[in-house]
């Protein structure tokens, strides 16, 4: 996301089509869902994703399948899409649950731990698990899963800046962000030759180009796209869960009805991503020399560079489709409206929507009841980056 929420906040208030002036630059906010469907579903072949978003992300992990362009990715999804799909997850999904209760009770009641460290060390060892066939022991997840949340913050910094859309990166915090990157390949390299002594049909060997008829990837492109779904891939699942465990210690009330039953987490799943998704903004710019939108009675031709965003954020928190918006109400989810569900993006739309949304979903679902049958959750500090678990 190119923009901070504050920006994008006051310009979502000032309407459903703002512009934001940015020294001669102007850029525009959507916080309409009927603009934000067409613009990235109907007419997706207009827009593509700024370099200032792609370059911190290929300079951190490499070239993958989240920096693809969109002709890339439609040569690409044929050989990586389908193991994501939720009946090939289903088998691995089903075992994972015994995996999380195990690493659940591992979790220290009645003292601090470190919320953000949790998640995602949890989220490696699910994605390692169920898209790969891989456990990756607790002790091992903890230092990767520290590397990945280091290059990680340096991409979201750089994003941030106009540095963002420069191909290179030079100077101390790049040297850090190398170092912090090196481990993560030694890593991915040693998974991906392993994987060439078994020969099961799941994302692993995808990579590895061992479907029959497939044209092979290169050893760099492997590594690569390994580490973007292992890890790139699974950072949006642990803010997802770090911002499930702040509703819990707000609402505990809603934590202990989850506890009491474990088949409402898709109801508080949804509440969670409605009114905290990961991913703020989907910023997007034309891919040709002019494109036209039309938002409501709002018409402007956008010019090839300039960044259009849209703003989930506000696009679920909109009164009109989610009465009280801001209350943490897991119950309206229970028989949402067609408006409401066609309101609720937090995975993005269209042919660039998220590829892992299904599997994000099944684990914060199977995750969160154990979560709560763990103890309740107290956050002590304004970050909220620490929580007490305790019954």
């Amino acid at each position: 996301m190119l923009f901070r929420s504050g920006w994008l906040d006051r310009a979502a208030a000032a309407g459903p089509l703002t512009g934001l002036r940015l020294g001669p630059v102007t850029s525009w906010v959507i916080s309409d869902a009927t603009a934000a469907r067409t613009m990235l579903v109907t007419d997706a072949a207009s827009w593509a994703r700024p370099p200032a978003l792609l370059y911190p992300i290929r300079l951190a992990v490499g070239e993958n399948l989240f920096t693809q362009t969109d002709r890339q990715w439609q040569r690409t999804q044929t050989r990586l899409a389908p193991p994501f799909r939720t009946r090939a997850l289903a088998p691995r999904i089903d075992t994972l649950a015994a995996i999380f209760a195990e690493e659940v009770a591992a979790i220290p009641r009645g003292q601090q731990v470190d919320l953000r460290s949790v998640m995602d060390s949890l989220v490696l060892i699910a994605a390692g698990w169920v898209l790969l066939g891989i456990r990756i022991e607790r002790p091992l997840a903890d230092t990767l899963a520290a590397h990945q949340r280091a290059n990680s913050e340096w991409v979201g910094d750089r994003v941030g800046k106009v540095s963002g859309a420069f191909p290179f990166a030079i100077g101390p915090a790049a040297r850090t962000m190398r170092s912090h990157r090196r481990p993560l390949r030694r890593y991915a390299d040693q998974v991906l030759h392993d994987a060439k002594l078994t020969a099961e049909d799941d994302v692993l060997h995808r990579i590895a180009g061992t479907v029959p008829g497939a044209a092979a990837l290169n050893v760099r492109q492997q590594r690569n796209h390994l580490l973007g779904l292992l890890l790139a891939g699974s950072e949006t699942t642990a803010a997802a869960l770090m911002w499930a465990t702040i509703h819990a210690s707000k609402h505990p009330d809603e934590w202990a009805h989850l506890r009491a039953s474990p088949e409402r987490a898709h109801l508080f799943v949804d509440e969670v991503l409605r009114l905290t998704p990961p991913v703020w903004g989907i910023p997007r710019t034309p891919t040709r020399s002019k494109v036209h939108l039309a938002v409501g009675d709002t018409h402007i031709n956008v010019r090839r560079g300039t960044v259009v965003t849209v703003y989930t954020r506000a696009i679920q928190r909109n009164p009109t489709h989610f009465p009280d918006p801001l209350q943490f109400q897991p119950d309206r989810h229970g028989a949402p409206t067609t408006d409401q569900t066609r309101n609720l993006i937090p995975f993005g739309l269209g042919p660039r929507s998220c590829i892992g949304q299904h599997l994000a979903h099944a684990e914060l679902t199977l995750l969160l009841p154990l979560l709560a049958q763990h103890g309740d959750i107290t956050t002590t500090d304004r970050k909220s980056t620490r929580l007490n678990s305790s019954h």
